[in-house]
């Protein structure tokens, strides 16, 4: 059974606006550089448009929906449906392509729930998804729409019956999260870092039955999260295996992006995703967070690798081709001020690190193994 990977040309060009996080180049550069390094066949690529108004609203409400295809049509909102919905407020911008590029990433990942049920593919990965702080009725946190949520739900209508969703983004996933409280069929795991936006995902949270969260320190490391899923989530889980897996794989948590103060190395984030992998072979993985182009482009492009069971691709050189397709990513940030750093364009892995489980990460497992009454 081939696996596939979702995009759409919305996204080549498509910005939220001058000095925004998202003003840079992130899932074209991703797919490009699994192309050029021949890690896929093209009709493994597969490309999507819009989601219908129907589908969004299995979720968002109508009115919402249609104020954000306003916006994109017309490129500006009554004030008073500015505030009302959160569009073109803060760091929600209105920009060219504010309805049609949320809801073709939403259509991406419905449509892979769905060749995922059907059984013509085990594993998908659509890189644009995961938007998991969208709102019913209102944009949030860059997210306007959130196919994380909507894929969730596409599976539930299809007949899935224990899906687990884990999401090591940066952020913690207040959308879904809000949304699948006690939920008998979706169990939601969140690592993410403690005392950062949304300011939600607490460890009491552990309390409501399907809930595991697990705030942590900007001291996280490559050790930390191996043990947080080898020691805790992946045996936790395997005593009733789920029959669809979701991750939401943001690359904010790497070290050098600019919306976390979490350092971790990609090795160790490849190697989290491989390892979640083995709890089931219907999987479908996201893209979520992640404001360093070069970083994140490699991340994402890494995980199509991962996806196929192929991790050891990544211990290859990385071409010219991708060298130069990632030098010449534009990026106004600090960081680059005295050029790009040249481990980020010049191979697919980091740096190995030597580090140790941290006691503050032991004492975190400890006290949910105790909230939860569970001993491995």
């Amino acid at each position: 059974m081939q696996n596939f990977l979702y995009t759409s040309d919305v996204f080549k060009g498509s910005r939220y606006g001058r000095g925004h996080p998202l003003d840079m180049d992130r899932v074209w550069p991703s797919v490009e550089l699994v192309q050029m390094m021949g890690w896929i066949e093209e009709k493994q690529i597969v490309k999507h448009g819009p989601a219908e108004i129907e589908e969004l609203i299995k979720f968002h409400d109508i009115d919402y929906v249609l104020a954000l295809k306003e916006a994109e049509d017309k490129q500006t909102l009554p004030e008073k449906i500015k505030k009302k919905y959160n569009i073109g407020i803060g760091n929600n911008p209105i920009f060219s392509e504010v309805f049609s590029r949320p809801a073709t990433a939403a259509k991406a990942s419905i449509s892979a729930i769905e060749t995922i049920a059907a059984k013509k593919a085990g594993r998908i990965l659509n890189i644009s998804g995961g938007t998991h702080h969208g709102r019913k009725s209102e944009a949030y946190g860059f997210c306007f729409l959130n196919d994380c949520v909507l894929s969730i739900l596409k599976a539930i209508e299809l007949g899935f019956q224990n899906i687990l969703y884990v999401d090591i983004d940066a952020h913690h996933c207040d959308g879904v999260q809000d949304f699948f409280l006690d939920n008998k069929k979706v169990n939601i795991v969140s690592i993410h870092e403690k005392n950062r936006w949304p300011f939600t995902g607490l460890v009491d949270d552990c309390k409501i039955k399907n809930i595991l969260n697990f705030p942590v320190s900007e001291k996280f490391n490559d050790e930390d999260i191996n043990f947080l899923i080898n020691k805790f989530i992946i045996p936790y889980f395997k005593i009733n295996c789920p029959d669809l897996l979701i991750i939401q794989a943001g690359a904010d948590m790497l070290c050098g992006d600019p919306q976390s103060r979490i350092n971790l190395s990609n090795n160790a984030y490849w190697k989290a995703i491989s390892d979640l992998l083995s709890l089931c072979n219907k999987s479908l993985i996201l893209g979520g967070g992640g404001y360093n182009p070069y970083l994140t482009a490699k991340a994402w492009a890494g995980n199509w690798v991962v996806l196929n069971e192929n991790i050891e691709l990544l211990d290859m050189d990385m071409n010219r081709e991708c060298h130069e397709l990632l030098k010449s990513l534009k990026w106004k940030n600090s960081r680059v001020k005295n050029g790009i750093p040249i481990e980020w364009i010049s191979s697919w892995r980091d740096k190995k690190e030597n580090n140790e489980i941290s006691n503050e990460i032991i004492s975190l497992v400890n006290e949910i193994k105790e909230i939860k009454k569970y001993e491995i």
